[in-house]
């Protein structure tokens, strides 16, 4: 037998609305934590099988998933484009983690921090996340080396600009003290005497065929320099 104080609830209009809210929170919340469980145990996109001592992974944020001509670029390499789109390192930190190393490339190839710092994140916050990958690189893939490229300039986010070379600068101190890690820069050759070219989507934000040919340019240059000979030849016939 129910109390009379269950019978007022019962009867309450107020307690029926609650009700159906606890239960609405309950259910919305069980959703967001099997997704956050899911994202928990996600791994870097591309996991594909053909790795190779010339494999080279592209991980980063969308300026990395939306190079679409990546394999055509970078040939012979092995290139693989495990960018995630819209990605923060928030969401790049973890996959990275949680991704298998049974198969090491010959480098990883890296542009991540420019959301963050598009989001209000602190240049000092970004440098933090980009010393903990290259930590989780040492823990997790030991001799393979990373190249960290600079972040470009973007048509439609100018008001930043001057933290992503304060970002820039921290980098390479950063990475001038870290073996195996090596710094690329994008943003002086997407520079016009000192004004944007012309290659970047109407987005203002994303490279464009002719602007991630530069990438690759600088990308392809940086490698030749810091891999070992043999493996260049091996993998650059």
């Amino acid at each position: 037998m129910k109390t009379p104080l269950l019978q007022r609830l019962d009867a309450s209009p107020f307690a029926k609305i609650g009700l159906a809210v606890l239960v609405f929170c309950l259910i919305f919340g069980g959703w967001l934590a099997a997704g956050h469980y899911r994202d928990a145990r996600a791994t870097l996109p591309n996991d594909d099988p053909r790795q190779s001592a010339c494999s080279l992974w592209f991980v980063g944020s969308s300026s990395m998933h939306r190079w679409t001509s990546l394999n055509q670029d970078m040939a012979p390499w092995l290139a693989h484009n495990r960018g995630i789109d819209n990605a923060t390192f928030a969401e790049i930190l973890p996959r990275f983690a949680n991704t298998a190393d049974d198969h090491k490339p010959a480098a990883i190839i890296l542009y991540a921090g420019e959301n963050d710092i598009a989001n209000g994140i602190a240049v000092r916050t970004v440098i933090r996340d980009l010393a903990y990958f290259l930590d989780l690189r040492n823990r997790m893939m030991g001799d393979v080396p990373v190249l960290v490229l600079s972040m470009k300039p973007s048509p439609t986010r100018r008001s930043i600009f001057r933290n992503q070379l304060l970002f820039n600068a921290a980098a390479q101190r950063l990475i001038d003290r870290i073996p195996l890690t090596y710094y690329a820069d994008i943003t002086t050759p997407l520079l016009k005497d000192g004004k944007l070219g012309d290659n970047y989507r109407p987005d203002g934000v994303h490279m464009n065929p002719a602007g991630y040919r530069i990438w690759a340019g600088v990308v392809r240059q940086r490698l030749s320099e810091i891999l070992p000979p043999e493996t260049v030849r091996r993998c650059t016939p």
